[in-house]
This record gives C-alpha cells, structure tokens and sequence, in this order.
C-alpha cells in the first residue's frame, strides 16, 4: 500500500529522535520528546489511551467498556467497502473511536454515528488508503463532515480529508484554525488552498501528498509550521511562508525532493532537527533573527550524507556562520558547508547574472548601454582605465573587480561616477578616483587594500574629495578613508571634519599622534588595530564613540573623555585582543552559553589603561564599568593631564604674589608722590623766601 511506502523515510525520522536525544548547545534544539506517524510499525509518539485488558470482540469490533459504561472502539475487522460505525455495542454507547481503530482496511466509506463523542487527535483514518467519503450523523454534536471531509461541529479543525477522495484542488473553508494530525495526506491532490484563517498545523497535516506543487501560508496565521507537516511531498516546488512564523519544525519538510529554493520567513527564530532534510535546496538564506537551527536541518541527504557544495547564506558571526562549519564528536557530525554573508551572496547571484566581456586586459559587461568594469588582470605598476571600452563609456566599477589585480597604481577615469564593494585588491598603493564619482559602495570600502598608500579624488562634481592623500565627502565633513600603509606619524582632522567613518583609520602601522578638534562622531572600528598610536586628543564637542572604535591601538594607554559625550560603544577604549580569554571561550563554549555568556568577546583590559574623565560624566561610568582606572579632578594643559588642586594652589599663590607686587608697586608709587610733594613744597618754601630776601 502507498502509505506504506514511505517506510525509510520514517525509519529515518526515527533514528532522528531515537538515536540523537539531545543535540549540541550552540546552535540546535533538544528534541525531549518521541515523535511518530500514524499507523506504522514505528511507535515514536501514541496518546494515552485506556488499557487493552478487558477489550472484547463483538463481530467485526473490538472495544472496551470505561468507567461510565461507554463502549471505546480499538478495532474494526471489517473487508466491506462501505463500514457504519455502530451507536451501541452490546448495550454500551459507542462513545470514542481509539488511534488504530481501522489499521489496514479496504473501506472506501466510514460512517459516524450520532454517539459519538470523541475520535483520537491521531487520526484514525489515516492509514485508510482507498477511503473516498466520511459522513457523520446529522445529531451528531461534536463532529460534522461537507462533501465527505470530517471537519469538528464548530467547522474550526479539519480532522480527516479521505486519502482516495477524488477530485485535484481542495479549498479549505474559511473559518479553519486547525488542521489536525495528517488531516490531509496521502492524497492525490495537486492543489490545497489554505484559509486565512488558519493558525494551527499540526504534524503531518499535509504531508506526502506527492502531487502536490505549491502551498501559500502567506495569509494564514501560522505561527509554526508543525512536525513533519510537508514530509514525504516529493513534487512540491513552491512554498510561501506567513510572515507571523517563528518555527519551522522537525522533518516539516523533509524529502521534499523537488523543492530546489525557499525564502524563509523574515521572523523566524528556530529552525527543528531535519527540517529540510533531503530536499533539492543547494542553498539556503537564514534570516538573522534565527536563533538555533537543528542537526542536518539543511545540505543533508536521505541518508544524512552531506550535499556537495551546499551553501549557507546569513549574517558573519551568526547562528547560521556557526551551523556552515560546526561539528560534534559526541553524535559523529561535522558540517563543512560554504557560509557567504547576505551582501556577498547578493553580489555573487548579480555577478552570476552579468554578459561579461573582454577587452584587453580588462572585463566588462554593458549595464544600460554603459561599461561597467568587472575584471582587471595586469601586473604592470600602472593600470590606467580607459573612459571608453569598445565604443561604451565606462561609467562604473563593479564590486570587486580588481580583486586579482596586482598592480600597485590604479587610475580611474573622469568618467566613473559609480565602485562597488571591495573593488581593489591588497596590492594596491595609489588610487586616483574620478572626481565625478557619486558612489563608493560599503562600509568599509578599502578595508581589504592593507597595502594603500594615498587616495586622490580629482577635479568634478561628484560627492568625495582629497587631502593629502586621506579621502573624504565633497565638504569633507566626514573622513571616509586614511590608507593603512600612509607612513605619517602624526595627523589632525581639519576643522571641516565631525565625522570619523566606520574603520576610517583601521590597521594603519605607523600613525603615532591624533588630534581631532572639530570631531564630533567616532564611529564602529575606527582607530582598531592601530598599533603605534599612543595619544589621542579628542574634541570637546564629541558626541559618539563607536564599537571598537580603539581596541586593539595597542600603545595607547590613557585618554581623556570630554563630559558632554553622549555614546560610547562596547570596548571603545582601553581593550585588546586576549589570545588566552580567546582560546578558553573556544574550548568552553557550551558553559558560557549555558551560563548566559552569549556574546562574550575575546578581549581584556590593556595593563596600566587610565581615562581621564570628570565624576557622574559618562565616560567616568563607562571606565567603571569595565574595570578601567579612572582619574577625576584634571585638566588638560597642552598634553599634560594636570589635576585641578595643584590649580588652584598655583593660582591662588599667583593671586597672592599679585597681590603683593601690587602693593609694593601701589606703595612704591605713593611714596614717590609723598616725595615728589615734599619736595614741591620745600622748593615752593624756598620760593618765596627768595622773593622775600629780594624784596628787603
């Protein structure tokens, strides 16, 4: 029979949950619990039912009694086509039909009557492969079937949609929340259209329908797409996801062999155990909120042997970085599958895309009537590029395209308005950008040229311009770039500049001195990796200091934090790079992970670190919080930090030396004019006894 076919895939399911009970802790899900399907040899899951002792045949039925008289039908002997549930059995109302109450029968019509109170959420119809029709009795107050599918009386859950009911496109009524255990499956139906009512899918609920091409959960409510719920649909190609859902559950879409590409749900947080196991995917995209993803839950085949090439795209560091490349000893896995980050993945499938030409030692491809460089092979100490390549005007650079490029100078031509992402490579030293240029795409878009020595912007109209060198914004407000390899010792931002970009200065080898008076954003890696940077002046107007912003300037030992200062990033100041702390996260992942410790980075406090910062300001509590020694009460007095008392001593000694010059000075001068009166008068007394002596 069909449904037995399926008999490895199952096999499989139960090795799954058998043989692996729990799963490692960095990336994947503990299964605790047993899973099966309905009405197989393989018992992984069965609902509690009420003891066999005391079950009694009566012609074709099998029950037992509970404790309030009513008849529990466990199984049904009959080999006719058409089979009616009985009301009563030997006095005892037939009340509930148990999981295996019709295993392997030939029946094509089940009828329910009025009695019946509860059928098992197992779906006891499933393993009827030729039943066409289930009807229930009209009184029947807890179940009712339309057109021959079992749907319960409030039309909320669809428990059983007959295997070998004809026709090959079933709508699901609206008003549906629930579709109980295999309530479709097995069937020969091509389309299944879903309510956007819907909310529940239990397992199996859909699976091995093996015509079956595409399912649009995109307007339900599903919120999790239940265990082994598509297994075993080997035509399905096209699968929507609501965007409400969080999980994607064991073997939900296991053997779903023509499934060749899936976009999963931008919400999503976990991904179960198999989930897309022995599908046709050679790459999948994981959202980066998915928090923990299941063993052999992608890039896996039937037999759990990984698929060549298979490629993981998502976010560095990621839940999904770590599944491309985990292993485990303990369950004998090892993934080693190609991780690519979103962006370049994006690159790659746009690259892939292009009608690439050759001219020379260049390749380009004609974007809108336009050459866009994509390819420069030379090793001659000058590529100088053309502004016309076989009749068409170059106007852009694409990403990456002088990646294999090892010549040293590279000059663009007025002409380029558009560089993509990383588009040279480390043996670059000289780069003269077209003044005209509008776009440099990314971040950080030098970060990879550890051999620059200058960038210089030409004369145009375009967004960037240059000084000495360092690149900058039209207005120059923002420093995009200083070149890792410029052998200054010493460099001040020009007073235009309030903005230091993401890794601006990063992994410079010779840059000693920094003073940035106008700046007023210090963003994500900006000064990280500087080796031989030892002072840094900031300005009194900085707001934000960024991620990283100068871990790892391994000379600098101090710093004074401005009090108006609004941001200061994680490990912003006074961090390096600890090998030891390193390698003991490595080896005990699994104990910072239980302990919390998610996002622990490797790096420690650099010995003898101060910053200089005023008490309750923000960069006091920040050196506090990191265990920095912090030093109040200065002032800075050229490079010097010179604490404030010592101030105020000088500078009421001063008050006072003032003071006392001032008054010698004050009594010098009034004892001269004292003096200068004396003398007056005597010289006036003198006068006139002169005039006496001649008037006698």
């Amino acid at each position: 029979m069909k449904k037995y076919k399926i008999t490895a895939v199952l096999a499989v399911c139960a090795l799954l949950v058998s043989g692996i009970s729990s799963e490692p802790a960095v990336y994947t899900n503990a299964e605790d619990e047993d899973y099966g399907y309905y009405g197989t040899d393989i018992e992984l899951i069965s609902e509690t039912d009420e003891t066999d002792s005391g079950t009694v045949v009566s012609s074709d039925w099998t029950y037992y009694a509970d404790d309030d008289g009513n008849a529990h039908i466990t199984d049904c002997s009959s080999q006719e086509d058409e089979i009616f549930v009985p009301a009563e059995i030997d006095g005892f109302p037939v009340t509930e039909i148990e999981k295996n109450a019709f295993m392997s029968l030939p029946v094509t019509k089940i009828n329910l009557p009025a009695s019946i109170v509860y059928v098992s959420a197992e779906n006891p119809f499933a393993p009827c492969e030729n039943l066409t029709e289930i009807t229930v009795d009209s009184e029947n107050q807890n179940y009712t079937a339309v057109n021959g599918v079992m749907f319960t009386n409030d039309m909320k859950t669809l428990i059983c949609y007959p295997a070998a009911k004809s026709g090959t496109s079933f709508t699901i009524p609206y008003g549906v929340e629930i579709l109980g255990i295999a309530a479709v499956s097995g069937t020969e139906l091509q389309e299944i259209i879903l309510p956007d009512s819907l909310k529940t899918m239990n397992r199996h609920c859909l699976s091995f329908n093996e015509k079956l091409e595409k399912i649009d959960m995109s307007s339900t409510a599903v919120d999790e797409v239940g265990i082994m719920a598509f297994a075993g649909c080997t035509s399905l190609e096209e699968v929507n996801f609501a965007e409400c859902t969080l999980s994607v559950e064991l073997a939900a879409f296991m053997s779903c062999k023509s499934l060749s590409s899936v976009e999963l749900p931008k919400y999503l947080k976990s991904i179960g155990q198999s989930a897309f196991q022995d599908t046709a995917l050679t790459k999948v995209k994981i959202p980066s909120g998915v928090e923990s993803i299941g063993y052999c839950a992608f890039g896996y085949d039937e037999q759990e042997n990984p698929v060549a090439g298979f490629i993981i795209i998502g976010d560095a560091d990621s839940v999904a970085q770590i599944y491309a490349t985990d292993t485990d000893e303990d369950y004998n896995y090892a993934n080693n599958f190609t991780f690519m980050t979103t962006e370049t993945a994006e690159i790659a499938e746009e690259y892939a895309a292009l009608d690439i030409q050759q001219s020379g030692i260049f390749e380009y491809s004609v974007i809108d009537g336009e050459a866009c460089i994509t390819g420069c092979n030379s090793v001659d100490y000058l590529v100088d590029v053309p502004a016309e390549i076989d009749g068409y005007s170059v106007t852009s650079v694409y990403h990456a395209a002088f990646s294999n490029c090892s010549s040293p100078k590279i000059v663009l031509p007025d002409t380029v308005v558009k560089i993509g992402e990383n588009a040279f490579s480390a043996a670059v030293e000289s780069i003269t950008i077209s003044g005209n240029c509008t776009e440099i795409a990314g971040d950080e878009p030098f970060l990879f040229c550890t051999s620059l020595k200058e960038i210089n912007v030409g004369e145009g109209s375009g967004s960037y311009s240059s000084l000495d060198g360092v690149l900058y914004n039209k207005d120059m407000s923002l420093l995009v770039t200083y070149p890792m390899m410029k052998e200054d010792t010493e460099f001040t931002a020009p007073d235009s500049c309030k903005e230091i970009a993401v890794s601006g200065f990063c992994y410079n080898q010779f840059l000693e001195k920094i003073e940035l008076p106008a700046v007023e954003t210090i963003n994500n890696y900006a000064f990280e990796g500087c080796p031989k940077i030892c002072s840094v002046k900031l300005s009194d107007n900085i707001k934000t200091v960024g991620v990283n912003a100068f871990l790892g300037c391994t000379s600098l030992f101090s710093i004074r934090i401005p009090d108006d200062i609004e941001t200061i990033g994680d490990y912003a100041f006074g961090y390096d790079y600890d090998e030891e702390l390193a390698a003991d996260i490595q080896a005990n992942m699994e104990q910072y992970a239980q302990s919390g410790a998610t996002n622990i980075m490797p790096y420690s406090v650099v010995d003898g670190y101060k910053i200089y910062a005023d008490e309750d300001s923000l960069g006091y509590k920040y050196a506090v919080a990191c265990g920095i020694e912090v030093v109040s009460g200065t002032v800075a007095i050229g490079s010097k930090n010179v604490d404030t008392r010592f101030i105020y001593v000088i500078t009421g000694a001063v008050a006072v030396l003032i003071l006392i010059v001032s008054g010698i000075i004050i009594g010098k001068s009034a004892s001269k004019k004292r003096k200068e009166k004396k003398s007056a008068e005597r010289k006036k007394s003198a006068g006139k006894k002169e005039e006496n002596n001649n008037e006698n």
